[in-house]
C-alpha cells in the first residue's frame, strides 16, 4: 500500500486499490439467516395492490398488506438477473460512469437539503437559482461523476413543477449523468422519457440513463408511491437504488447486528420486486443506519458503529452480486469545522473500504442533512479529487442542451404537466 507523503496515512485511492476489510463469512451467514426469519415470520408491508399481487404470484404469502417471503428465493431471483455492474449514461458519452465492479465509486452530492449555506455564510431556503448554481458546481468537479437529484429543495417553485425544473437544471448546467425523480409515478415516467430524448442513444443491456432512489420506510414497510415508482423505473430498464435508511433505536434496532438484519430483509424484498417487474433491471443495494440520540431526538451522523454497518453491507452486496450504495461526508456538525471534517473523513473512508459502487451525500452535507454548504461542497469534492482522482482536471463546460428538448420541458411547465411533489 502507498501512503500519503503529507500525512503518512493511506489515501482513499489506496483503499479501493487494496482488498476490502475482511468480514467473517459466518457473520454474513448469520445475518442472512436472521433476515430470512424476519421475511418468513414477520413479512414486509407493501402499500400497493399491484406489488402485492406480483409478489403473491412469485410465492409470497399474503395477509392484508403484509407479504411473507422466502429469503433464499429472493436471493435466487436477484442473482439470476440483476447486473453486478452497469453503465449510467450521460448526454456527453465521454462522461458515462460505470456503477459497480472494481475501481472507484461514483460520487454524488447531497440529496434533499431544504436549506443552503452560500458563500456569505448566510443560510437561506433553497431556490431555483441556487439549485442551478449547485448543479454547475457539481459539474465542474472531477470528483463528482453524478450531479445527483434534489440537491436542495426548490422552495420558490410550485411542488408540481419541481421535477421538470430540476431536470432542466441538470440538463442545462451539466452533461454528466444525474439521478431521476421519485416525486410520483407520473413524474418519474415524464423525466425518464425526456432524459432518454436528451441522451439520444438506443437502449442497451446493462446501460441506463437514470438512477432513482427508492426508499423503504423502516421498520419493514414500503409505501405506495415508492413502489409505483419502482415499477415504472424497472419496466423502463432504468436503475433503482433500493435503500433502507434507519435511525437505530427509533426506526430500527439499536444494535448493529439487528440493524443489518432488518435492513437486509427490507432491501432484498425491494430488489427482488424490481427483477419481477423486469428481469435484468439494474439495482443498487443500500443499508444505512445511524444511532438516534434520545436527548436531541436527532440522528448522530459520524458514529463509528455506522461505518461497521457499511462494511458489512458492502460484503453482503458482493455476496449477492449487486452494486452497493454508501453515504459520503455526512456529519451532525452545524458548520464546516473540525467535527465535520473528522466525521466526513471517517464515513468516506468506510464507504470506499466497503467497495461501494455509488456514494450519495458525498459533498456539501451539514447539520444532519438539513443544509448544504457551497463551501463544504467544494472542499469535500476537492478532497475526494485529490485522494481518488489526483490526475483529474476541472471539467470542461457542458455541451449545450438541444433546443428542442429545452422547448419541450418549457412547454410542459407552461402547460402544467409537471406532476408530483419534490
Amino acid at each position: 500500500m502507498h501512503f500519503s507523503t503529507e500525512t503518512g496515512h493511506p489515501t482513499l485511492a489506496d483503499l479501493f486499490l487494496t482488498p476490502p476489510a475482511a468480514v467473517e463469512s459466518s457473520a454474513l451467514d448469520a445475518i442472512e439467516q436472521a433476515a430470512d426469519r424476519v421475511l418468513g415470520e414477520i413479512g414486509i408491508r407493501f402499500q400497493d395492490p399491484d406489488s402485492i399481487e406480483r409478489l403473491k404470484a412469485a410465492g409470497g404469502a399474503v395477509e392484508g398488506d403484509v407479504v411473507r417471503l422466502d429469503g433464499p428465493g429472493l436471493r435466487r431471483i436477484i442473482r439470476a438477473s440483476a447486473p453486478e455492474r452497469f453503465l449510467l449514461r450521460a448526454r456527453n458519452p465521454a462522461r458515462d460512469t460505470p456503477v459497480g465492479g472494481a475501481g472507484a465509486p461514483v460520487f454524488a452530492p447531497v440529496y434533499g437539503a431544504p436549506d443552503v449555506l452560500a458563500d456569505d455564510s448566510v443560510r437561506q431556503r433553497g431556490t431555483l437559482g441556487l439549485y442551478e448554481r449547485l448543479v454547475a458546481e457539481c459539474h465542474l468537479s472531477p470528483a463528482l461523476g453524478n450531479t445527483g437529484q434534489m440537491i436542495c429543495v426548490i422552495n420558490d417553485i410550485a411542488e408540481a413543477d419541481r421535477p421538470l425544473q430540476m431536470l432542466r437544471a441538470h440538463l442545462s448546467f451539466s452533461d454528466k449523468p444525474f439521478m431521476g425523480t421519485v416525486a410520483s409515478a407520473a413524474a418519474t415516467r415524464d423525466i425518464i422519457d425526456l432524459t432518454a430524448q436528451a441522451v439520444n442513444r438506443p437502449a442497451a443491456e446493462r446501460e441506463c440513463n437514470l438512477l432513482h432512489l427508492i426508499n423503504c420506510t423502516p421498520p419493514l414497510t414500503y409505501w405506495e408511491s415508492p413502489l409505483q415508482c419502482l415499477r415504472v423505473v424497472a419496466e423502463a430498464g432504468e436503475a433503482s437504488m433500493v435503500s433502507s435508511y434507519m435511525m437505530m433505536g427509533a426506526t430500527g434496532p439499536a444494535t448493529a447486528a439487528g440493524a443489518l438484519i432488518q435492513g437486509y430483509a427490507e432491501v432484498l424484498a425491494g430488489m427482488a420486486l424490481a427483477q419481477l417487474w423486469r428481469p435484468g433491471a439494474p439495482v443498487v443495494m443500500g443499508i444505512l443506519a445511524w444511532p438516534f440520540d434520545m436527548r436531541s431526538m436527532l440522528p448522530n451522523f459520524g458514529d463509528p458503529v455506522s461505518q461497521s454497518i457499511q462494511l458489512h453491507a458492502g460484503a453482503l452486496g458482493r455476496r449477492l452480486g449487486v452494486p452497493v450504495r454508501a453515504d459520503g461526508a455526512v456529519t451532525s456538525a452545524k458548520v464546516d469545522d473540525a467535527q465535520a471534517g473528522a466525521d466526513g473523513g471517517r464515513v468516506l473512508s468506510a464507504a470506499v473500504s466497503s467497495r461501494a459502487g455509488f456514494v450519495l451525500h458525498a459533498a456539501g452535507w451539514l447539520e444532519q442533512g438539513r443544509c448544504i454548504s457551497i463551501d463544504k461542497l467544494r472542499r469535500d469534492a476537492a478532497m475526494i479529487s485529490r485522494s481518488c482522482f489526483p490526475a483529474a482536471l476541472p471539467c470542461e463546460p457542458p455541451l449545450p442542451l438541444d433546443a428542442a428538448i429545452d422547448a419541450e420541458i418549457r412547454d410542459r411547465l407552461s402547460g402544467g404537466r409537471g406532476r408530483g411533489t419534490a
